[in-house]
């Protein structure tokens, strides 16, 4: 195993100390024999026994050299009245470091992973032991000295270390390549990997750009789990498909590299322990991972990933497990991508280098120069080591940093040629517009259908030239961007041709504009059930569909207008209208559950919009009876905008078919206490009629006579707050209604003089307003239909004693004839034809 700086500067100052230590006790046994802790007199017969000495009894002289310092510690402290004071008090300080240095000296000793703080917590202990007591701890203060002076001295001693065998499964791991400085950052993602691992899945990958740090936090999760008993692993075995790595001045080929899926296989079985030219190596394998639980780790995937790996990775036995370091996704495991270094993390990676290193270019950098230098490494480790390694070699960090070329093709190079033809369209596609961009611009922009443009953005994601990012806007929906890397690779080798930038940046404009039309005509016709609403630009592409499939739908091609709903809603899955667009589509050809399921989907991403909870509201109302559910829904409504005279209207509706007639009334009130549109006061005031007529009416049949001329009050009191060119024969004959109702009232309460004066008051005044409004009205009389007859569409209305007949051409509104039933209350005028009474100018009133 090859062994860095780091790793021999801290066994050069273990060594030392553990050799002070002992010198320590033997002196003291010297003087008076010390008594040895039973755990430490344990500790150093095993370690004598495991180095394949004699049993027997053993001198406490011979048994020194087997002692670690934790044990020497123990030893002292037991003997500690013996000690000279400086002694004892250089012991004292250590106490709180006796954990930390074990874990060291068992990285040191056992060939596990540096930490970043090795070093220094070593050199802290020592410098305090020969602070105190230089005398009791020459070979450290000997050790120290000549670190300071001559660094480079550790890299020609050999490590060795008396140390107990520690069970731990087989394996073949390399030394780390963060060994130098020990791991740094991604805290996180090393636990969600060993998770995984330790989890149900039997794949997991280690995905990101080559240099970004897969095959650091690949070891380091190996070697963790290699001194974890509870991961129960009887192996880890560790092949790299690895051929090139990154020199400063070159990509070097490695030689007898694997160069397909089989030689990797080759490899793992041989590290399993099948002889060489297996003739079934694949098999050989899967035999291994059947019968002992083992961690298999597949390096550098990317190089050799076919369908033979594929078929492999399926056919894994349970138990063992496969983790994978790729640049390129499988789409078969549980994936974990790695993102940059942070700036901190990154400039922490550099300062560790340069220092250990000794590059004194970088060592002296000025704070402020350090910051930008880092910020241009974009947080990729290998970036930041060529870097370093460069300057150590005389080159100047400014010719490192603008001409990276070398870096961006060992990065890049081998992703790239593996890209499908209109996934190269659409990084191509990005180039020109830079940025983050959502799936539908993407799909705009390349002319690719919405299935079509996810299948490539995954292979994208799963090669790392894009990364997936929170949408900038407050939506849910997802953003593509590619990476610095990418770009700066891309425009290096593959650049944008003018024709593909102009027909890119015309579609864009393009875009921009049927957005802004969009916008405008949504704010204009805000309830209009065949306006859609976009949010922002990232909803135009989407919207789009959504206008032609309305206007397929009103050309009847129901079918094809859902199918450009489902697409819309593939490309932005977060975008209500495509939800509510489906259902106002669905609406028309009658399928409720469709319906009400797209209109409560659009309500879930929509959260309160009111326009969806107002057109939900509606269909529920007028479409399948639930007047209560829909009453509901309308009132989620309002409370997004109490004063909308839109979805009030329809609250008073609602009530109205409740046969809540003064709460409709009351809603109409309040729609016209404020100014409104034309159209809205008439319908409010007209709908007002109708309740007053309803509930007088309702009230003169229960003998509530005050009620019934508190209906008849409001409704006069409604008519006078209008202005008068909202008062037509469609109020007029609200009017009239009110007129035969109020006159029953007026008779049934002749025993009350108050009421019966009231109620002929109402009479007086029912009657002078309609001659006011209109004179000729006064001549319009009430009837109940008693028979129709919808086939031939004609029917007879009784007046008093008088049947009156009426055609359908007589309705002043013909669609009103399919609401027309026996009972329904109509206003008309008399006539005696030929054939007898006919009641002329229809009007359906309730």
């Amino acid at each position: 195993m090859r062994f860095n700086a780091t790793r021999l500067t801290c066994f050069a100052l273990i060594s030392a100390v553990e050799g002070d230590a002992r010198e320590l006790v033997l002196c003291g046994n010297e003087r008076a024999p010390f008594k040895w802790p039973d755990q430490a007199r344990a500790n150093a017969t095993r370690r004598y026994s495991q180095a394949g000495q004699k049993p027997g009894a053993i001198p406490d002289a011979t048994l020194v050299e087997y002692l670690d310092f934790a044990d020497s510690y123990e030893i002292l402290l037991s003997n500690v009245a013996e000690l000279a004071v400086e002694v004892s008090d250089s012991l004292r300080q250590v106490r709180s470091y006796m954990t930390r240095l074990g874990s060291i000296r068992n990285r040191v000793a056992h060939s596990r992973p540096m930490e970043v703080d090795d070093v220094p917590t070593l050199m802290d202990v020592c410098k305090g032991l020969t602070r105190i007591s230089a005398s009791a701890w020459p070979t450290t203060a000997e050790t120290i000295s000549r670190l300071e002076s001559d660094p480079a001295h550790v890299l020609g001693l050999t490590i060795k270390l008396p140390s107990d065998v520690i069970p731990q499964p087989a394996h073949n791991l390399p030394a780390a390549d963060f060994d130098e400085t020990g791991f740094f950052g991604r805290s996180r993602e090393l636990q969600r990997i060993k998770k995984a691992i330790l989890g149900p899945w039997p794949v997991i990958s280690i995905l990101g750009d080559g240099g970004i740090g897969k095959t650091s936090i690949a070891l380091k999760a190996a070697y963790d789990l290699l001194d974890d008993t509870k991961s129960g692993f009887e192996a880890i075995v560790w092949v790299s498909a690895k051929a090139t790595t990154l020199t400063t001045g070159e990509i070097r080929n490695i030689s007898g590299a694997i160069q397909d899926s089989l030689g990797l296989f080759e490899a793992a079985a041989e590290e399993l322990g099948a002889p060489k030219a297996h003739a079934d190596a694949v098999s050989e394998v899967l035999e291994y991972l059947e019968n002992f639980r083992v961690l298999l780790i597949l390096d550098n995937l990317e190089t050799v990933n076919d369908q033979r790996l594929r078929d492999f990775l399926v056919e894994l036995p349970n138990g063992s497990k496969v983790l994978i370091t790729s640049r390129i996704g499988l789409g078969m495991e549980n994936p974990v991508k790695l993102e940059p270094l942070s700036s901190s993390e990154s400039k922490s990676l550099l300062k560790a280098l340069a220092s250990i290193r000794n590059v004194r270019l970088l060592k002296s950098m000025d704070d402020n120069v350090l910051e930008s230098l880092v910020d241009k490494l974009q947080g990729h480790p290998l970036y930041i080591k060529w870097l370093v390694a460069g300057v150590q070699a005389g080159q100047r960090p400014s010719e490192l940093v603008n001409d990276n070329s070398l870096l961006l093709d060992f990065c890049m190079s081998n992703v790239y040629d593996k890209l499908s033809e209109p996934a190269r369209m659409v990084l191509q596609c990005m180039q020109v517009m830079r940025g983050a961009r959502s799936q539908g611009e993407l799909a705009y922009l390349t002319e690719l259908a919405a299935d079509e443009i996810q299948v490539r953005l995954l292979e994208l994601m799963t090669t790392n030239f894009v990364a997936m990012t929170q949408s900038p806007d407050s939506t849910l929906d997802a953003s593509y961007e590619s990476g610095d890397f990418a770009s700066q690779y891309l425009a290096r080798h593959v650049p944008v041709t003018s024709n593909f930038r102009d027909q890119i940046m015309a579609r864009s404009r393009s875009l921009a504009s049927l957005g802004v039309s969009l916008a405008a005509s949504g704010k204009a016709n805000e309830f209009d059930p065949r306006s859609v609403d976009v949010r922002g630009h990232y909803d135009v592409p989407a919207a789009r569909l959504l206008v032609e499939a309305l206007r397929l739908s009103n050309v009847g091609s129901v079918d094809s207008a859902i199918a450009l709903c489902r697409e819309a809603q593939t490309l932005s899955p977060t975008y209500p209208e495509a939800w509510r667009v489906e259902a106002v589509i669905q609406a028309k050809r009658d399928d409720r559950n469709a319906t009400v399921s797209a209109y409560e989907r659009a309500l879930e991403l929509g959260g309160d919009s009111k326009v969806t909870a107002y057109h939900f509201g509606r269909y529920l109302i007028g479409q399948t009876g639930e007047v209560n559910r829909g009453l509901a829904v309308l009132r989620q409504a309002i409370r997004t905008d109490p004063t909308s005279p839109e979805i009030l209207i329809q609250i008073a509706e609602a009530h109205f078919l409740n046969q809540d007639f003064m709460e409709a009334m009351d809603t109409c009130s309040s729609i016209l206490e404020r100014q409104q549109t034309k159209d809205l006061t008439h319908s409010a005031l007209n709908l007002a009629m109708k309740a007053a007529s309803a509930g007088s009416e309702a009230s003169h049949k229960t003998g509530k006579i005050a009620q019934g001329l508190e209906f008849i009050e409001a409704a006069l009191n409604l008519a006078s707050y209008v202005s008068v060119d909202i008062l037509d024969r469609e109020i007029t004959d609200g009017l009239v209604l009110l007129v035969p109702t109020a006159q029953k009232l007026a008779r049934i309460s002749e025993e009350d003089e108050y009421l019966s004066r009231r109620a002929a008051h109402y009479v007086q005044r029912l009657q002078t307003g309609i001659e006011e409004l209109d004179p000729l009205a006064l001549s319009r009389v009430t009837g109940q239909i008693r028979s129709i007859d919808v086939a031939r569409r004609f029917g007879f209305v009784r007046h008093g004693r008088t049947s009156y007949f009426f055609h359908y051409s007589d309705l002043i509104t013909k669609s009103d004839w399919l609401d027309l039933q026996i009972g329904a209350e109509l206003v008309f005028e008399t006539s005696n034809g030929p054939k007898g009474p006919k009641a002329l100018n229809v009007r359906f009133v309730r």
